[in-house]
């Protein structure tokens, strides 16, 4: 008799419990949600060797300092950004396969980080010669809130 006051009582809890974006363990709110679906778009405009949609979601205020924040010799903003890293990936990079899982979102007002997962296989063409590389690895990348839109602001 006990287990039938019991059912109900945990189809509420399960019922009531938090919600998550679907295919991940972020909870769902319109950041959130935005954010995510900004990833996925940056994704697909790297497996797409899209130049033009990946500068459309990343904000012009871009800054990578290639985790060597000792040396400023690697680093590098948004007009470098355009005119020598993404004509590599239009030009040298024949094919992507990028597989991205969002593991975390942190919201802070107008900036926010997204912590990812991912698997990056790619071809590629060298002096004439092609090649794979594959990388596996967690990588953070960083948001900033621009005209509404979230755009990425290091991380790539």
């Amino acid at each position: 008799m006990k287990a039938v006051g019991f059912l109900p009582m945990l189809f509420l809890a399960v019922a009531c419990g938090p919600a998550y974006i679907d295919g991940t363990t972020v909870l769902d709110n319109p950041a959130n949600r935005e954010l995510v679906e900004t990833v996925e778009s940056y994704r697909q405009a790297v497996e797409q060797r899209n130049v033009e949609a990946l500068a459309q979601i990343v904000s012009r205020a871009y800054f990578e300092n290639s985790s060597t924040t000792a040396q400023s010799e690697d680093d590098y903003g948004y007009e470098e950004l355009l005119r020598k890293t993404m004509p590599i990936l239009r030009d040298n990079i024949k094919k992507v396969v990028y597989r991205v899982k969002v593991e975390r979102v942190k919201v802070d007002g107008a900036r926010a980080a997204v912590f990812v997962d991912f698997d990056l296989q790619c071809q590629y063409v060298e002096g004439g010669l092609e090649g794979w590389s594959t990388a596996k690895d967690r990588n953070r990348l960083d948001f900033v809130l621009e005209d509404g839109k979230w755009k990425i602001i290091a991380g790539l």
